[in-house]
């Protein structure tokens, strides 16, 4: 009989199909490049907009898509990114507000799912200019006390049981939040 350690990881989150050029475009600094940058503040040359929705959906909201990936900085980060393509959260119809009521109901689910020291809430847009919020639930063993946290510096891989908690997680939250 085989022990549940046998089976390998079948942690199955779509990714996205240009993965590689993306990152090392966006990493390489993106907005410091005027012609690319000025493409990508459009819905016609965002990556979310040109691909019709975000890749790695775990949950999908009425204004809002919940993202992760299947290796993370930090265990429970999650990324919830709007559905109406804007570079700034105040350029959203009425100043937000689904998009904050939506994101605030994704950050209470994951925190009453980890119960986090503190739970970071991270807004750029520097490298992707579609508004999405990154939510990093803290914890005094994730590597990054005292300092920033670097999404580059992989330090979990969910397992099937993990995503499955956090999709569960996230289902009790009906799409009109």
């Amino acid at each position: 009989m085989r022990s549940r350690l046998d089976y390998k990881l079948r942690v199955e989150l779509e990714r996205w199909p240009n993965e590689a050029e993306m990152i090392a475009e966006l990493y390489g600094g993106a907005w410091s490049n005027p012609e690319s940058w000025a493409r990508r503040l459009q819905p016609e040359g965002c990556t979310v907009c040109t691909s019709g929705r975000p890749y790695g959906i775990i949950a999908d909201l009425s204004q809002t898509w919940v993202t992760t990936d299947p290796e993370v900085a930090i265990f429970g980060y999650v990324c919830v990114i709007s559905k109406v393509h804007v570079v700034e959260p105040f350029d959203l119809p009425d100043h937000g507000v689904a998009f904050w009521r939506e994101a605030m109901a994704v950050a209470k689910a994951v925190n009453e799912l980890y119960r986090p020291v503190k739970l970071n809430y991270e807004i750029h847009g520097n490298t992707l200019p579609h508004l999405h919020m990154h939510l990093f639930p803290r914890r005094p063993d994730d590597g990054f006390i005292g300092r920033p946290i670097d999404v580059k510096d992989i330090r979990h891989r969910y397992s099937d049981h993990d995503l499955a908690n956090l999709r569960s997680a996230l289902a009790r939250l009906t799409p009109s939040v």
